[in-house]
């Protein structure tokens, strides 16, 4: 049965956070393939609605990461300029899945907002993990920058937080055996 869908349904969809809403939702984007740009455009909009339909999209893609790279602007430039911290999280989530991270049109610039991001006590526990996993794959795919890396996750203080001081050191770890 073919059901025309209604775009303006999306949001009255995402009316909370939680995992069953925004399971719902995966699914209606997986039956409506075409209405995956106006669940983008939704990231764009205030929070919370842009933080939920992050997570939409974050849990598309980890069932359909072979369309990630149709999807690549558009994430990235939006994890740019996004001040919301759900979207944050998410998108730097998304490109986490990608091989070739190197390779996409911003990646200098999403190379140094994961360096600004884990520098500064602002962004949240998760935007800093994410970005420490995303400097990992920078580090292995591009050679001439294992050193900035490295040194950015020793010299950078992280006694307060145990959970991203452990990451960094297995990044360390991992880059170091990756040089090996």
């Amino acid at each position: 049965m073919d059901t025309k869908f209604n775009p303006i349904s999306l949001e009255s969809l995402l009316y909370d956070s939680s995992r069953r809403v925004i399971e719902i939702a995966v699914k209606v984007i997986e039956e409506h393939p075409e209405q995956l740009k106006a669940m983008f455009e939704l990231c764009c909009k205030p929070y919370p609605i842009s933080m939920r339909a992050a997570r939409v999209m974050q849990l598309y893609f980890e069932k359909h990461q072979e369309i990630i790279p149709s999807f690549l602007n558009i994430i990235s430039n939006e994890l740019l300029i996004t001040k919301v911290d759900g979207v944050k999280r998410s998108f730097l989530k998304i490109l986490s899945f990608l091989n070739g991270i190197t390779t996409i049109e911003n990646a200098t610039l999403i190379l140094d907002k994961c360096l600004e991001c884990l520098r500064t006590d602002k962004e949240s526990i998760a935007v800093r993990a994410y970005s420490i996993d995303l400097l990992i794959k920078f580090a292995i795919e591009e050679p001439e920058l294992r050193n900035e890396i490295l040194l950015a996750f020793e010299i950078i203080p992280m006694d307060d937080y145990p959970s991203l001081k452990y990451r960094c050191r297995n990044g360390i770890k991992i880059i170091r055996n990756d040089l090996k």
